[in-house]
């Protein structure tokens, strides 16, 4: 909604919210790969736009060529969380140690087989060379009410969603998968912090459009999506709901995409996640 107020205001046109949930963000991403390049439809997308193409063979469309990147937007910082009873301490390099020394003991949920937190726990195992075991729920809430049940141990999460309950003490926040501490959680280290510099993963948005939009158009969108960005009553607005504002420009972004792609594919490789043909 906040970026749809800010293309309105900066363009002077209305821009409307068109929700195609479903498939795993598949349907708007082919909706939009699909639509004509003119520069009226739109899409906002999270890393599901790299993860897809690395999960899926036989797509309709090509995530990464059938769209143009305009902008990079917003992140949502992750955190890693665990049951407090499981570990009291909250000593990360005592937790780590933990479950070295004990494979397959612990286990971890994620709001899906393929879901971006899931992912980013496979990377966290492969990354710190540990074995836990993966539970799949139906999205990531469940998930983490299943660590504060003891269903199981662990989980990764946004951190908006998960401040909360990491304030009210039903969840122990290990690390906040950024390369700084987060002001939202000072006391809590980073990933740069606990030694696992890689593990800097983000919840990222951005905007692209339809292949063959022409190149005025996409730096057009792309300013007024600058300059709206820029406005302190729209970065309090993200800020508040614990949305970090980040612009990257056309160039940036497609590097940004390729790179995240990159990951994703050696990640799902590293861990023998099986790609879906579809």
């Amino acid at each position: 909604q906040t970026l749809s107020d800010v293309l309105t205001r900066q363009l002077g046109k209305p821009f409307v919210i068109d929700n195609k949930g479903g498939a795993g963000g598949r349907i708007a991403m082919e909706h939009v790969a699909k639509a004509e390049p003119d520069g009226h439809t739109l899409l906002l997308t999270s890393p599901t736009l790299t993860i897809t193409p690395v999960l899926n063979s036989g797509l309709r469309f090509d995530p990464m060529t059938d769209l143009v990147p305009i902008a990079l937007v917003a992140e949502v910082p992750n955190v890693l969380v665990a049951a407090p009873s499981k570990f009291p301490n909250g000593d990360f390099s005592k937790v780590i140690a933990e479950l070295k020394a004990n494979p397959d003991k612990f286990s971890y949920g994620s709001g899906g087989a393929g879901s971006s937190n899931h992912l980013a726990f496979e990377k966290f195992k492969s990354i710190s060379r540990t074995d836990i075991l993966h539970v799949p729920y139906q999205g990531a809430s469940q998930a983490t009410n299943a660590v504060i049940g003891g269903q199981i141990d662990m989980a990764i999460n946004g951190l908006p969603n998960t401040l909360p309950l990491i304030e009210g003490g039903q969840l122990r926040a290990m690390f906040v998968l950024t390369k700084e501490r987060s002001p939202l959680l000072p006391k809590v280290p980073s990933a740069v912090e606990v030694g696992l510099p890689e593990m800097v993963v983000t919840t990222w948005y951005g905007v692209l459009a339809p292949k063959g939009t022409p190149a005025a158009i996409v730096e057009k969108l792309n300013a007024s999506i600058q300059k709206g960005l820029a406005s302190p009553d729209v970065k309090k607005r993200l800020t508040d709901a614990g949305i970090d504002v980040v612009h990257l420009g056309p160039q940036e972004f497609a590097s940004f995409i390729k790179k995240d792609y990159a990951d994703w594919k050696r990640v799902v490789s590293e861990a023998n996640i099986p790609v879906t043909k579809n």
